[in-house]
Order: structure tokens, then C-alpha cells, then sequence
């Protein structure tokens, strides 16, 4: 089958012309206009964007890439920003929506997060220069919805079936798509997500595979193992029109979040988050790098 690849490297210029995109100077975003004043806007439409849409004729919908992390902090451009400026990039998408993580579903992370509003702060510091980019509290809406018919708060896993039918719900002409990464695209696709086939059926299969750029045998490798994974789950689902993408993303570095909180002095992680992050973090006594050098 299909696979679509995309190299960040190749985003200077438009891939397609599906994302001809307007700009809305008193607005300050991007937007497509609606299939029924499109007459003068003439495009080819790319693989990706030709797979089941929503009935437009009568109204406009929008393409979202949602985006969740836990931002614990979120990363630069060796990491969540770099990420996310690739989605950008692609120019396939109306709209990036990054959406922090409110409640992990194991414990043990959830208790590593810090508040929730001062994630959502930091990725607004962090992707506030990306076109397209929108910080959203979706995920904490998701969860408020579910805990209103909840007998046991404690008990309470909201997973990514329940946050995309909220979304559904709220905007149901819009077509939303899903990044992630390899691994976790691995475990979504061996179905040990809650509701794993739910989260397929309600993207209609589309996804945005991120990974780091191929560098000698083992990296192949693990690019095919990739797409034989896309291929079998193409099968199953029944997919014809190949709507997951593979996204090389060549800034990516071997950073994590997780190297922020252990790290032993601010010098450490100048390189790992942007400089608007990284001064927040300090003013505000986070992950104890207060009065460090």
C-alpha cells in the first residue's frame, strides 16, 4: 500500500495546493474557504486528503491534527516543537491542536505532573510562533465531561476515544487527525489502548506517524517496521485509502522531557527546552532550579 512520507526538509515549498491557505490579517491565522467558494481556488488533492470527508457541500469543515503531550516541560525544536512545526509544515491542516495532558491513565506518571495551568502556560510560550498552532484544554474538558457520570473519581480513565467523540460532538464538521509517535503507534495498533479500535474508527484511520530521520541499519529497520505495521493495520481496518502518514522529522533529537527534571543545573537544559520556557521554569520555582547556575 501507499505510504505517505514526508520530510520537514521539503517544506519550504507547498507539497500540495489543497492548502492554499488565506490569511486573515485582523485574525492572524490561516483558513481554507469552503468547498462552495472554492471555484476560485484551484488545487490537486493529495492522497491524504482524499480519503472520506465530511458532506461540506452545504458547510465549511476544517482539518485539526491534534497533538497531545504532557508537557512536563514541553520540549524545543529537538523535541515537542520541533514536532509540531512539522505538522506545520505539511500544510495539510487548518488547524495544529496541542493538547496537554489533564490526568494521566497510570498513576505513576500522573503523580510526576505538575499543575495543569502551568503546562498549558508553557506550551503557550512554546508553540506561540508556529502558524496554526493552537494550545487547547480540551483534554481537561474531557475529563469534567466524564466525571459528571462518574460514581468513583479515583477510578476515573478518560482515554482518547472519550476526548475525540467530545470533540466530535462540539464540532462535527471538522476532520480530525491524530499525531503520535512510533512506539506509541506500536501500542495503539496491538490494541492495548483503552478502546484502541474506537480511536481508529473515529479518525477513520488518520494518523500522523512521527519519527526520528533514518541514520544507518538499525533506523531502516525501524522505518519498515513502521510500515509493515501500517500495512497490517490498513488491512484489518479495511482501509483503502491509506490515510495513515509517516513523518520523518529531521530536528528531532534523543531529548525528552523526562532529562529536564533530572537535570542538575539550568546550563543542562538550555538546549532542551526554548529560551521563553526555560525562563518560566525559573521564575516560577520549577522542578527546583531555583538560585541554580
Amino acid at each position: 500500500p501507499h505510504i505517505a512520507s514526508y520530510s520537514t526538509a521539503q517544506h519550504s515549498t507547498a507539497l500540495y495546493h489543497t492548502t492554499r491557505t488565506s490569511i486573515r490579517p485582523e485574525e492572524g491565522h490561516h483558513y481554507r474557504p469552503c468547498f462552495r467558494h472554492r471555484r476560485k481556488h484551484q488545487f490537486r488533492t493529495p492522497p491524504f486528503a482524499a480519503n472520506k470527508m465530511t458532506n461540506a457541500a452545504s458547510s465549511c469543515h476544517r482539518r485539526v491534527c491534534l497533538f497531545g503531550t504532557s508537557a512536563n516541560p514541553p520540549t524545543g525544536t529537538g523535541g515537542h516543537v520541533g514536532i509540531v512545526q512539522a505538522l506545520s509544515g505539511l500544510r495539510l491542516f487548518d488547524e495544529i491542536r496541542v493538547l496537554p495532558v489533564y490526568q494521566h491513565t497510570f498513576s505513576a506518571k500522573r503523580n510526576q505532573l505538575i499543575s495543569y495551568d502551568q503546562r498549558v502556560e508553557m506550551c503557550q510560550l512554546a508553540f506561540q510562533n508556529i502558524p496554526n498552532a493552537v494550545v487547547s484544554r480540551a483534554e481537561q474538558r474531557s475529563w469534567q465531561h466524564q466525571a459528571q457520570h462518574a460514581t468513583d473519581l479515583q477510578a476515573l480513565r478518560v482515554g482518547t476515544a472519550d476526548l475525540l467523540e467530545m470533540l466530535q460532538s462540539e464540532s462535527p464538521h471538522d476532520e480530525f487527525t491524530f499525531c503520535l509517535g512510533a512506539d506509541t503507534f506500536m501500542d495503539l495498533t496491538a490494541w492495548k489502548w483503552k478502546r484502541s479500535r474506537d480511536v481508529l474508527r473515529l479518525l477513520q484511520g488518520r494518523l500522523v506517524v512521527f519519527l526520528r530521520p533514518s541514520a544507518g541499519e538499525g533506523a531502516l529497520s525501524d522505518k519498515e517496521r513502521i510500515r509493515n505495521r501500517i500495512a497490517d493495520v490498513n488491512k484489518e481496518m479495511g482501509y483503502s485509502h491509506d490515510p495513515i502518514i509517516l513523518l520523518e522529522v529531521p530536528t528531532l533529537e534523543a531529548i525528552s522531557s523526562s532529562m529536564v527534571r533530572s537535570a542538575g543545573s539550568v546550563e543542562e537544559i538550555k538546549q532542551i527546552v526554548t529560551p521563553e520556557v526555560l525562563d518560566y521554569i525559573v521564575s516560577n520555582d520549577m522542578y527546583g532550579f531555583m538560585g541554580r547556575n
